[in-house]
């Protein structure tokens, strides 16, 4: 793109005022998505908003004024224009202009993010005619955006800025007086939406999972104790722990319902760390109220789902002070209670150490990571495999899951493409003729796609620099279709969360195969790992085992 200001107006402008401008031509706009739009005629491409009563159009591209440079930058102003009936009748420039709104009677409000390093923004807002409201600096990066339909009051929320006192607020402007009248820190969390009433001078906040807080322009909020009743109820854990931090709460029976009612909600929650938060809390608040039998039963499921909750001496403590006449047979290691709580195998394996993390299987082995170690220390056992966490399975299941496997997807993720976060129409792929592929992979197939996905490195993923192409195909030969397929339709599930917590060790001989996941004295099992064991490899019956290397 040229530049707005230059095909309309010549020359491009370095200052930054506006300049009211009056065009007779309707220009023809075309909107390709809720945001974006072209404009042909002054070869513009860039981001829009419409005023609620259609009247108004206001545009912004976030670009130098040649069009080569978008986002980040350092010099090179971007620009802004008002259309109304789609006719232009005020444009300026803006260092970064971004969130553009735009009211009823015209009044519009931009964040400037501004250009160069720092946590910095400006809040700007114009009159109609494009002359300056307000412009306010901010020691914060700047978040999202509200204009009351009529054009008199606005709020913008500022991020996190450690040390500055714009630092996580919200910010409420009278546009008619130009000023800020309210600012207060975002308790019920950043909003997605904003809606005004102007006449009751109250504030609502709006966010996507159909929440709505309402607030007086003086920033208090209206019905907190309703909002926190209805989170407490949808599970935030946040505002749980909030008012159980609150010494002025009465915990009564009541009280202590209907937040175990709310944790319950949480532990079933899609990601491992909040449910095994919830459940650590939950035990917390058990434990408190004299339950410990409950509690102790909340922090081992915490803890097989996260053994990094925090929870495990409060765990044996409590477990002690319930049996205290019981007497271990001996004292179990961390990971073999870790290994207990996740459900699988333990075993030691003894290897030489050497420098920190150094270590050998045989006092003439070569000197590696443990998982380097340890994965000799199986090839003695007469095991084959690799030493590389998720990226052997994962670069299979990607060779499985294509008949033939265009060049444009050879560095593209396999959770990206298993998820169809791409960009074009023709890299969707749905999953169930992803997993058919797998079913009906061939050895060829498997060679053939391998070529494409080492092309990049030359021997093996760009992303992957472990994997070689007889571990691909010597897993592939274990494994079979059968099995490979069914490890892709559970990865299908949920593939950005899954990517993530393979075991350190993939093994086969002949057609048996197993995991291990490889720790050293102070290594620790974390929540990706105990989720990818218990989503993928337990219940397909893999054998999996969490092997202690202990030094010689």
């Amino acid at each position: 793109m040229k530049g707005l200001l230059d095909r309309l107006f010549g020359t491009p402008k370095a200052e930054v005022a506006p300049e009211p401008m009056a065009s007779p031509e309707r220009l023809r706009v075309h909107e390709f998505s809720e945001r974006l739009i072209t404009i042909d005629a002054i070869d513009f491409v860039g981001q829009f908003a419409r005023s609620p009563n259609g009247q108004f159009r206001l545009i912004w591209s976030d670009r130098n004024p040649e069009g080569t440079i978008g986002g980040y930058r350092t010099e090179g102003h971007g620009c802004w224009a008002l259309l109304e009936h789609d006719r232009l009748i005020c444009e300026g420039r803006l260092e970064r202009p971004q969130d553009g709104k735009v009211a009823n009677d015209g009044t519009f409000v931009l964040n400037d993010w501004m250009l160069g390093e720092g946590l910095k923004g400006r809040f700007v807002a114009f009159r109609r005619d494009g002359t300056a409201i307000l412009a306010r600096d901010i020691a914060a990066n700047l978040m999202s955006n509200g204009l009351s339909n009529d054009g008199q009051f606005a709020i913008c929320q500022t991020a996190n800025a450690p040390g500055s006192a714009d630092s996580c607020f919200y910010m409420l402007f009278d546009l008619t007086a130009a000023v800020e009248i309210a600012r207060w820190e975002p308790e019920t969390g950043w909003a997605d939406g904003y809606e005004f009433d102007t006449v009751a001078r109250q504030l609502f906040l709006t966010r996507r999972d159909a929440e709505r807080v309402g607030y007086h322009f003086g920033g208090t909020m209206i019905d907190r104790e309703g909002w926190q009743a209805r989170r407490v109820a949808a599970g935030d854990l946040i505002v749980i722990r909030l008012l159980l931090a609150d010494a002025s709460q009465v915990r009564d029976a009541d009280f202590v319902a209907r937040i175990i009612a709310g944790l319950n909600r949480a532990a079933q929650d899609n990601d491992v760390h909040v449910r095994a938060r919830a459940l650590r809390i939950r035990g917390e608040l058990l434990e408190e109220t004299g339950d410990g039998a409950a509690a102790l039963v909340a922090y081992d499921e915490a803890l097989a789902l996260d053994p990094q909750v925090g929870v495990t001496r409060r765990a044996d403590k409590l477990r002690k002070a319930l049996s205290p006449g019981s007497v271990p047979d001996r004292k179990l290691s961390k990971f073999e209670r870790q290994a207990e709580r996740v459900g699988i195998a333990h075993e030691v394996i003894t290897l030489h150490c050497g420098e920190p993390k150094l270590w050998r299987h045989g006092p003439e082995g070569t000197w590696a990571s443990v998982e380097e170690a340890a994965l000799a220390h199986y090839v003695a056992q007469g095991w084959s495999g690799a030493a590389a966490e998720g990226g052997l399975m994962l670069t299979l299941i990607k060779a499985a899951s294509f008949a033939r496997l265009q060049p444009r997807n050879a560095d593209t993720y396999i959770e990206a493409l298993y998820a169809q976060n791409v960009a074009f129409d023709e890299d969707r792929f749905t999953r169930g003729a992803l997993i058919d592929a797998c079913g009906r992979a061939t050895t060829a197939q498997i060679s053939r796609n391998w070529a494409l996905i080492a092309a990049t490195a030359g021997e093996t993923p760009a992303f992957y620099p472990r994997v070689r192409w007889h571990h691909v195909s010597g897993l592939f030969d274990a494994l079979g279709t059968e099995r490979l397929a069914a490890i892709a339709r559970l990865f299908a599930d949920a593939p950005y969360d899954l990517r993530a917590g393979w075991p350190d060790l993939t093994l086969w001989r002949d057609r048996e195969v197993r995991f291990v996941e490889v720790k050293a004295p102070s290594d620790s099992m974390h929540a990706s790992q105990t989720r990818l064991i218990t989503t993928i490899l337990k219940p397909l019956g893999y054998q999996v085992t969490l092997a202690e290397a202990r030094p010689t």
